[in-house]
C-alpha cells in the first residue's frame, strides 16, 4: 500500500522531470506551467500535513517550493496574457490593425523573461534536488492514524473552504486570490492524499476544483486587465499603445459579461 513517504516522493521527482521537460523546450507555454503546478502540488501536499511535520524543516521546504514557483510567475502571466489575446484577436479581427505587431511585442517579452529562466536553471535544479533530500528524511510527528487523521483535516478543509466561498465578495480580489489558492492546496490534497485513507474524497476534489477553476477566471482576468493597462503605458509605440487599450478593455468588457 502506498504511503505519504511515497507520495511525496514521487512528487518530488514529478518535480524534477518538469524541470527537464522545460529546459528540453521552454517555448512551449505547457512546459512552464507544469514547473510551477508541480512545485506548488508538493507545497501544497506539505501544508496539508504541516502539523506532522517539525517547523523549522516545514519552512525550508515552503519556501524552497514558493520561490521556485516564483521563478516562472512572469512567464505564465505573459503565457496567459498571449493566449487571451490570441482569443480575441481571433474574436474581434477589427479591434485593430496592429496585432501582429502587439503578438511580436509580447512575445520579445516572453522571450526575455524565458531566458531569465534559463539564467537560472542549474540553482533552479539544486533547489529541486535539496528538496528532494530534505523529504526523504522526513520524519512525521502524528499521534492518530494517518486514516483519521487525513479524513479529519479534508473535512475540516472542505467545510472551511466552502464557508469561505459562499461569504466572500467576488469583488474583493484579494480575498478571492486566497479563497483560489486554498482551493487549490484542498484539491491536491484530496488528490493525492485523500486515497490513502478510508473516506470518499473524490466529490470534494472537485468541489474543490470547481472552486478553483471559478476563482481562477476572475483573478486571471484582473491580472490580464492590469498587464494590458500597463503595457499601454509603457510602450512609445502609438499604433501599439492604442491596441494594448483596446485590449484591455476587451479583457475588462469579458469579465463584466462572466460577472
Amino acid at each position: 500500500m502506498e504511503t505519504v513517504e511515497d507520495v511525496l516522493s514521487k512528487r518530488a521527482r514529478r518535480l524534477k522531470q518538469s524541470h527537464t521537460d522545460y529546459l528540453n523546450n521552454p517555448y512551449h507555454p505547457k512546459t512552464a506551467h507544469a514547473m510551477r503546478v508541480n512545485s506548488r502540488k508538493l507545497r501544497s501536499l506539505l501544508s496539508f500535513l504541516k502539523p506532522t511535520i517539525e517547523e523549522g524543516k516545514y519552512k525550508k521546504l515552503n519556501k524552497a517550493l514558493k520561490d521556485l514557483a516564483q521563478v516562472y510567475g512572469p512567464l505564465r502571466e505573459l503565457d496567459v496574457l498571449i493566449d487571451l489575446c490570441n482569443q480575441i484577436a481571433l474574436k474581434s479581427p477589427e479591434l485593430s490593425d496592429h496585432y501582429q505587431q502587439m503578438f511580436r511585442y509580447l512575445h520579445k517579452e516572453r522571450n526575455e523573461e524565458m531566458e531569465r529562466t534559463l539564467v537560472e536553471a542549474d540553482n533552479n535544479l539544486k533547489t529541486i534536488e535539496t528538496v528532494e533530500a530534505d523529504l526523504n528524511g522526513l520524519i512525521f510527528n502524528i499521534d492518530a492514524e494517518w486514516d483519521d487523521f487525513i479524513t479529519e483535516h479534508l473535512e475540516k478543509k472542505n467545510k472551511d473552504l466552502k464557508a469561505a466561498y459562499q461569504s466572500v465578495n467576488r469583488n474583493n480580489y484579494e480575498a478571492v486570490h486566497d479563497i483560489r489558492k486554498e482551493a487549490k492546496k484542498l484539491r491536491y490534497s484530496a488528490r493525492y492524499l485523500g486515497k490513502l485513507a478510508s473516506m470518499k474524497h473524490k466529490g470534494i476534489r472537485k468541489d474543490a476544483r470547481r472552486i478553483q477553476e471559478e476563482f481562477g477566471k476572475l483573478t486571471d482576468a484582473h491580472v490580464n486587465e492590469e498587464m494590458l493597462s500597463d503595457y499601454a503605458d509603457k510602450v512609445d509605440d502609438k499604433h501599439l499603445k492604442e491596441t494594448f487599450r483596446k485590449m484591455s478593455e476587451a479583457q475588462e468588457s469579458i469579465d463584466r459579461a462572466d460577472n
